[in-house]
Formats: structure tokens, sequence, C-alpha cells
């Protein structure tokens, strides 16, 4: 066995979402606790964060993207146990744990391109039989990945989100100057996600719509100009804020008067977990992990009645006391999450994986 162990860096090369933050605090922590026994490699042009750099050997190929994923690594990794935090993964590799996030691209095809779909089922078909251990991010995920890849649960591990990596940013007010209502303290909730279909962001932009509830959206596909312009008769009273930065988005759950989680699905759902540790209370929908990620600490509405998630918001509004407890409940829930309990969980796979430190 080879004295040090593989790790894929291509998601130090991708627009941080959660599974490229899932990727990296897992790798910063293991870089961390056996220095010297990581080999990173990434594509060409990737800029490597200091921490990891400083504590693992950095090995950059000429190739990028796909081509350096599905060739260039399967081939530069062939002696060595290979790592994949970051979803899409070398379907050449020869031993390799592989972690899959989520099969959205199953259960909800419509989401995305012909081309997308076709190539994520197939690699993520080849991973579940060919990785010697696969990881993903809750018990719900792991019951999808049996009933769906039929992935026999004695190879998959469970290695959750954490949530404390909040607790080192430090909240910057974003401007908000286009949308005024905000400053003017107003109530207004707070939507990270996309558009994308499961994501399920429309509907619940139209109820809260309807009911005059103002909200900040984050995350969504385009500029906030675009979005702005687009849904500027349909919803007056959304503003399209697009990527922000950790420290931006931490001030907006520090000041919403929730979060909402419209999701239809959802492996894991990060920001739940982000917004409870900063003390913002979470509507969301009663689906996927939701009562196992959030605990008794989600406001959970049905899916069919959109209606519920203003009633939620609503109440949050109105009963002060309500609001307190959901608060308190939440920060309790998301102390279950941490970074370093994720990585003892990752070590532990490993070693299932046949490998040793």
């Amino acid at each position: 066995m080879s004295a040090r162990l593989a790790v894929n860096g291509r998601f130090l090369s991708q627009a941080t979402t959660g599974t490229q933050r899932y990727a990296l605090e897992l790798v910063t922590r293991l870089v961390e606790r056996h220095p010297g026994t990581v080999v990173l490699h990434v594509p060409r042009g990737t800029e490597v964060p200091a921490g990891v750099a400083g504590a693992a050997e950095v090995r950059e190929s000429r190739a990028r993207g796909q081509v350096f994923e599905q060739v260039a690594l399967p081939w530069a990794t062939r002696r060595d146990l290979l790592l994949s935090l970051g979803g899409p993964a070398p379907v050449a590799a020869r031993r390799q744990v592989a972690t899959i996030h989520d099969v959205s691209v199953f259960r909800h095809p419509q989401t995305y391109s012909r081309a997308f779909r076709t190539w994520y089922r197939a690699m993520y078909r080849v991973l579940s039989r060919r990785a010697v251990r696969v990881l993903t991010v809750s018990q719900f995920s792991a019951d999808e990945l049996e009933r769906v890849l039929h992935a026999p649960p004695s190879r998959v591990s469970i290695v959750p989100n954490g949530a404390d990596h909040v607790d080192r940013v430090v909240a910057t007010q974003p401007d908000l100057t286009a949308y005024p209502g905000l400053a003017a303290g107003e109530p207004w909730v707070l939507c990270v996600g996309t558009f994308a279909r499961h994501k399920n962001l429309g509907p619940a932009l139209d109820a809260l719509e309807s009911a005059g509830i103002a909200s900040v959206v984050v995350g969504a596909r385009g500029s906030a100009a675009v979005f702005a312009e687009a849904g500027a008769q349909r919803w007056s009273r959304a503003h399209f804020a697009g990527r922000l930065s950790d420290e931006e988005l931490t001030w907006l759950y520090g000041h919403a008067t929730a979060l909402v989680f419209p999701s239809l699905y959802e492996g894991f759902g990060i920001p739940v977990v982000e917004a409870q540790r900063l003390g913002c209370p979470v509507v969301a929908l009663d689906t996927g992990p939701m009562r196992e990620v959030g605990g008794d600490a989600v406001m959970l509405c049905d899916p069919g009645h959109p209606e519920q998630v203003v009633e939620a918001v609503r109440r949050l509004v109105e009963e002060p006391d309500l609001r307190a407890a959901t608060v308190e409940a939440g920060r309790r829930n998301a102390e279950r999450f941490r970074w370093d309990a994720s990585a003892d969980r990752l070590e532990d796979a490993l070693t299932r994986a046949g490998w040793s430190w």
C-alpha cells in the first residue's frame, strides 16, 4: 500500500457551494491531523489554500476539468487509494473512496439537461459498484443509494456536513440600497438556493409574494440585475442578491425573520444547520432528510400546501416566545453537526476501506 493518501482536488477549482465546502472542510482536517501523508492532486491553475498546501504535497496536473478528473487523475493515482469528496469522481480509478451526496439526477431528472443527467447517472452507477467505499451525507441519502443504485449498506459510510464553519465568519452587512424595505425594519425572510426545479423556489416565492412577505434570495443562478429584472412583475417583494460572500450571508442569517428552505429533495441541506447555528429559525418542507437534519427545531410544512410556509413565518413574527424557543432548539440541534466529528467518521470510513495512517 502507498504510504500516502491521494485526494481529488478538483473541487478547489470550482465555485463554492455546499459540495465544495464539504470537501474543503474535511480535507483541511485530514491534512492537519496527518501532515505529510496526503497528496492533493489539482487541475492546472488551481489556487490551494495555504493551510492545506502547507501540510500536504500538492501535485498540479497539466489538465483541467473533466480531462483532469476522468483521464489524468486515475493514471496519476493508479497505485494509491484515492479519496474523492466533491461528488463527481473518476470512474476509472482502481481504488477509490467516492462521495455521492444525493441521487437527485434519478429522482428529479427534469431538473437537469439530458447530457448532464445521462453522464451523472452513468457515473454514479459505476462508482456505486467500483468504489471500495461510498460516502454520503445522511441516513436518508444512504437509503436512497440502496434503493436507487442498489449500493449495499455495508459499503456505505455516512459522513454528514458540519455547521461550525460559520463560527469563524465575521458578519458583514451587504448592500441593501437595492431593496430599501429591508433597511426599514419590515419582516423579511431569507431563501438560499437556485431555480433548479427540485429546489422549489418559485412556488415558495409565489406564496410569500401573495402574503406580502419580503424575501432575499441568495444563490439563484445569474446576476442580481438579471433576476431583479426577470422577477419584477411576478415577485415585486423579492430581492435577488445572487452570490454573496460568507460574511454577507452570515449577516443575513442573523437578521432575517426566518430561513425559508422549500426544497423538495436534498441529500442534507446545509443552509438549515448554518441558519440554526446562527440563531435563524428555519421553515422547511417535510421532505427528504429534513427531520433527520433539522431535528425538532425546524417548522415543517406539507409540500402540497405552500400556504403553510406563510403561516409559519407569520407565527414567528407574531409569537416572540415561539421564535425564541425555535432559535434555542435550532442552536442545540446544529451542535450535533461539527466538522471534527465528521472528520472522525471519514477516518473510520477510510479505515474500513483498508487504509491505515
